[in-house]
């Protein structure tokens, strides 16, 4: 075999290897994330909390919670959070009904915000109550948080240009 040959044997072969070791990093970190959210699902479908789950996601700030929101079988929208490892939190839960929606929340947000670009809308939980996290990338590149109340989307705290 040629010197060429040989090279890009090499090339190919230590870029393959780069591959299959980043996707085997990638699922073995997000892992972990996977069964705590299928943990968090099967909690509420086997409960009757919820008859259908829509989306189940981590929520962390002061602590951390498993947000679940689907609906009931009475066709409520509802969203429950469940505590991770904190055997004295509650398990809480909000009607969607109750409060605003996630597209209000983003574009209570994002409309004064020109050329950002939304990341995520998660509802979470804060000291205060339920509250929605929207977190964006203003033009200029900088990470922003701004945290509305879930029941009236009233301003709670922002963080700007990270």
């Amino acid at each position: 075999m040629g010197l060429k040959k040989w090279l890009l044997f090499m090339v190919i072969f230590a870029l393959s290897l780069t591959i299959v070791i980043s996707l085997l990093i990638y699922f073995q970190a997000k892992g972990p994330f996977s069964e705590a959210t299928d943990k968090a699902e099967s909690y509420v479908l086997e409960n009757n909390l919820l008859a259908q789950v829509d989306k189940t996601y981590v929520y962390n700030n002061t602590s951390t919670f498993y947000t679940v929101i689907g609906s009931t079988a009475k066709g409520e929208k509802k969203a429950y959070f469940l505590p991770h490892g904190k055997s004295d939190e509650k398990i809480m839960e909000v009607n969607l009904e109750e409060g605003i929606s996630e597209q209000r929340a983003v574009d209570l947000v994002m409309k004064d915000v020109k050329d950002g670009k939304l990341l995520h809308a998660k509802l979470g939980v804060e000291d205060i109550g339920p509250v929605w996290e929207i977190t964006y990338v203003n033009a200029e590149d900088n990470l922003n948080y701004v945290y509305l109340l879930f029941d009236n989307g009233e301003w709670w705290k922002r963080i700007s240009n990270l």
